[in-house]
């Protein structure tokens, strides 16, 4: 049996309390087999109602951030104890949208990265670059200093989602031989500098049933970070069955 695939539903700032119950209860009737472990990631007022209907099922929960210090003066801000207390396994780290609108730097995402390795969940870790740093031909150079400087050294098991800023919401995705390149450097330079052991790469930006199982079966992806295409039924059965 191959490596797990992880499915990584971020619902980003999206569903209230009735379409996020009925999307939890219409994907609760998708048999979930062994072969992809999945995430969902709500917004955080949303967790604790995700966490009561995810109860006793094969679906993961995860948060889309969190802060470095456990608790404390930090207004807006949300704790690594509640996210433990309502089961949370996984924390979305790094994403360009907290990089872009909140002007998160590597320095501050390593920091929440250590808290949440230390704490026992699994961070997951966003890279990309955008349209500007693709043209210029010094996405590798961006894209090798986000692994340098936001994974700690010599840890096992590293989760990283790659997300090209231009890819996210406009439609557009790289090529399948871009997709393997950016893996290939991303494992080359972890195991190298970082002395990862294993890696799980994502890709994200604009998956959807129509293209996943295309980037599934032509790259060395392990798995998926889901955008839009999450908050549909439709789209998240066709994915997940796929798997």
């Amino acid at each position: 049996m191959g490596q797990v695939k992880l499915i990584v539903s971020n619902w980003k700032m999206n569903l209230n309390l009735l379409n996020s119950t009925n999307l939890i209860e219409d994907l609760l009737r998708i048999s979930h087999s062994d072969s992809f472990k999945h995430i969902i990631c709500p917004q955080f007022i949303l967790i604790p109602l995700v966490s009561n209907l995810l109860k006793d099922s094969k679906i993961n929960l995860g948060a889309q951030d969190c802060w470095y210090e456990k608790m404390g003066s930090f207004t807006g801000d949300t704790g690594i104890e509640l996210l433990k207390e309502y089961d949370c396994r996984y924390v979305i780290l790094g994403h360009s949208e907290r990089r872009n609108h909140h002007k998160e730097k590597n320095e501050l995402i390593k920091k929440k990265v250590d808290l949440v390795i230390s704490e026992g969940l699994k961070p997951i870790i966003c890279i990309g670059e955008t349209i500007k740093e693709r043209k210029k031909n010094n996405y590798l150079e961006v894209l090798e200093n986000q692994l340098k400087l936001c994974i700690p050294n010599e840890y096992n098991e590293v989760i990283v989602a790659y997300e090209p800023v231009w890819s996210i919401g406009t439609g557009l995705t790289p090529s399948n031989k871009e997709i393997i390149e950016i893996h290939d450097f991303t494992e080359k330079f972890l195991k190298k500098h970082k002395m990862i052991k294993k890696l799980y790469f994502l890709y994200g930006g604009s998956v959807n049933s129509d293209n996943f199982g295309e980037i599934m079966n032509n790259t060395n992806v392990n798995g998926a970070l889901i955008g839009g295409a999450s908050l549909k039924t439709t789209e998240m059965k066709k994915i997940l069955t796929f798997c």
